[in-house]
């Protein structure tokens, strides 16, 4: 059993095209029989009397009229009536042809019968080609012309030329030149209008894609766009109010992730169902990406209106839906932003809606908020750099910056910290504490620490090849990165392009990685220290198990936090306690091998204290701000050539 279907397009268009061809032949096919009732009632009189006419003219009258019932008894009719004309009417000018030339009349009755009888041929190629659908009708409108031609050849050649019937002939070529010319225009005309057809149709189907969404057949996001330019000058010019609804479904991912995508699409026409329920007629309703519409409200008085509809817009997508057989409740966060209030333009209010809503989603889900300028600008700012670091690597947009880690006996070079900056086209320069939570909540910080690592791998290369062979490069290493099973041959792979020694590179671990399972966390720290590369524990003395971490985790450096560096050497503050942990930490250290930096000095008090102390190495503002390869280039150039002075001294 074939399924039932919802008609095609093509078959909507053929029942239009046959309601419209079955009004016009009701009308057009009693005037054919009325033709052939005169023929055949003026026959004596006209003095070009034939058995043939006598005959023919009366049955195809009577052949016209029960076309005629027949078509306006049965709706469904056209093809038949159609086909039987075409048929018909072909039958009878080839049957006159031959009567006429094979017949015993002669040439003059001959000549007088075709002007008479002929006139009619057109409409066997008007029905044949005009009415859509009717392929056959064109092929025996096709096989009438051939043989009306070979027809007329065959009595030219057997019967005209030696008779010399010359007006017979001259006749016959203007009447098939004439079907000839008829049917290749007609021919012609057709292949334009289907092709014409055809493009208009792509052209139509190519506007509904690029704007209607393919799913809910509501307007998709450059439609909308669109639409809301137009309506925003509209409200501007009657000085009117507009609200903006930015509605998303709640926890959507999870009905795809469980039942599967066909479940997601219908509850998504389900919900756009309800949507317009609730719309009024002069709202504008539209879904611009997976889970998301908006609704545009003109018109209104007062604030509560716009209140009232989102909560309509709520209560209804709270009643059940029915998805794959099972009961779903779905709620929605909605963000409201009003013109003039919240923005002049359709891109700001539809940004300043869309950030109402994501501080919902923050606080709870399933509530309507109106936009606040100064609450969600914070949100605005977090969103656009979140979308922003997709691209931001791509177009080149991050820098390696490096600091050096001084001996704080010596002042001398012992390494160097990369640390990764980011330079917004727009917004200038992005403080890691901003983009780096980012990139971690979105799994970005995979590609930017995988950049990293190979860019500062290459730079200490480079470095090595000027000279400065005791290059060893400090990189800091996100807890999701570390915990890739393919990070260990991340830094293998690093290595090997920058052709660096392991020696020469050192990775920052955090005790928040210990979180992420002790056992694989270890297992890595052990190849990557067989492999040959350091491996220091950074922001020591914030966890909660520190020194449990000294004794279980193969480190061989800790970096005191900055946090208790601050202190020392502060007279208006109590650094007894900085005092007695940065010397604790020193002493245990040196205890396990393990040598010790001091983060964020800021001040020769705070490094002289950490010298007395014996703090191994020390970096911060104090020494060097985080600077540019070049710039660090020309640092170890000076340093160099200090080093060279200093030798030519003690050597003299």
């Amino acid at each position: 059993m074939t399924p039932l279907s919802h008609p095609s397009k093509e078959t909507q268009h053929w029942h239009s095209y046959s309601a419209l061809w079955r009004k016009a032949l009701l009308i057009a096919i009693p005037f054919g029989a009325l033709a052939f009732i005169a023929g055949w009632v003026f026959e004596y009189p006209s003095g070009q009397v034939t058995h043939f006419d006598l005959i023919a003219y009366p049955l195809m009258a009577l052949v016209m009229i029960a076309l005629e019932v027949i078509l306006a008894m049965r709706g469904d009719s056209l093809r038949f009536v159609v086909l039987a004309i075409i048929v018909g009417a072909s039958s009878f000018f080839l049957a006159k042809l031959c009567f006429l030339l094979f017949g015993s009349l002669d040439v003059l009755q001959k000549q007088l019968n075709f002007t008479e009888t002929f006139y009619w041929v057109p409409v066997i190629y008007l029905l044949s080609f005009l009415v859509p659908g009717f392929i056959s009708g064109r092929v025996v409108a096709t096989a009438f012309t051939s043989l009306f031609l070979l027809v007329s050849l065959i009595y030219t050649g057997l019967l005209a030329i030696p008779l010399q019937a010359w007006g017979l002939v001259y006749a016959l070529i203007q009447i098939n030149l004439a079907n000839g010319v008829q049917l290749a225009l007609t021919y012609a005309f057709i292949n334009f209008k289907e092709k014409y057809t055809q493009a208009q149709t792509y052209a139509e189907t190519v506007e509904q894609f690029a704007y209607t969404d393919s799913l809910t057949k509501l307007p998709n996001r450059l439609s909308f766009n669109t639409t809301l330019e137009h309506v925003l000058k509209s409200v501007q010019e009657q000085n009117k109010k507009l609200a903006l609804f930015f509605v998303d479904l709640d926890n959507f991912k999870v009905v795809n992730d469980t039942l599967g995508h066909a479940a997601g699409d219908s509850l998504l026409l389900q919900v756009a169902e309800r949507l317009k329920s609730v719309a009024r007629q002069d709202d504008v309703l539209a879904r611009i990406s997976g889970d998301e519409f908006v609704l545009v409200m003109q018109g209104f008085d007062t604030n509560r209106q716009v209140e009232l509809l989102a909560r309509r817009l709520q209560a209804a997508l709270m009643i059940p839906f029915s998805v794959s057989g099972q009961s779903l409740t779905v709620t929605a966060s909605i963000g409201v932003s009003l013109f003039p209030e919240h923005g002049q333009d359709a891109l700001t209010l539809l940004r300043h809606a869309d950030s109402a809503m994501y501080r919902v989603k923050h606080s709870g889900k399933n509530d309507v908020k109106h936009y606040e300028g100064g609450v969600d600008a914070e949100l605005e700012k977090s969103r656009v750099l979140e979308k922003d670091l997709n691209v931001a690597l791509a177009e080149k947009q991050f820098e390696v910056h490096f600091q050096p880690l001084f001996d704080l006996k010596k002042g001398t070079i012992r390494k160097v910290e990369a640390l990764v900056r980011w330079k917004h086209p727009e917004l200038g320069w992005i403080s890691p504490g901003e983009f780096i939570p980012l990139a971690e909540e979105t799994g970005f910080i995979n590609r930017l620490g995988s950049w990293v690592l190979r860019t500062a791998c290459e730079q200490a290369k480079d470095w090595q090849r000027l000279g400065w062979d005791e290059t060893c490069v400090t990189v800091n290493i996100s807890p999701l990165q570390f915990m890739q099973p393919s990070f260990y041959q991340e830094v293998v792979d690093a290595l090997e392009a920058a052709t660096l020694s392991p020696e020469g590179l050192e990775l920052e671990i955090t005790e928040g990685i210990m979180l992420h399972g002790s056992e694989h966390v270890l297992g890595t720290l052990a190849k990557l220290r067989r492999l040959g590369v350091s491996i220091a524990l950074d922001d020591f003395g914030t966890g909660y198990s520190s020194l449990a971490y000294l004794r279980d985790l193969p480190i061989d450096c800790i970096k005191i936090d900055r946090s208790f560096i601050r202190d020392l050497g502060t007279p208006y503050k109590a650094p007894q306690f900085a005092l007695a942990l940065v010397s604790t930490i020193v002493d245990l250290a040196n205890y396990l091998d393990i040598k010790v930096v001091a983060e964020g000095i800021e001040t020769s008090a705070q490094r002289d204290l950490l010298v007395d102390l014996e703090c191994h190495l020390g970096q911060g503002y104090y020494f060097a701000k985080p600077m540019p390869a070049d710039a660090f280039r020309t640092v170890l150039f000076k340093e160099n050539q200090e080093v060279v002075q200093q030798a030519h001294s003690l050597a003299n």
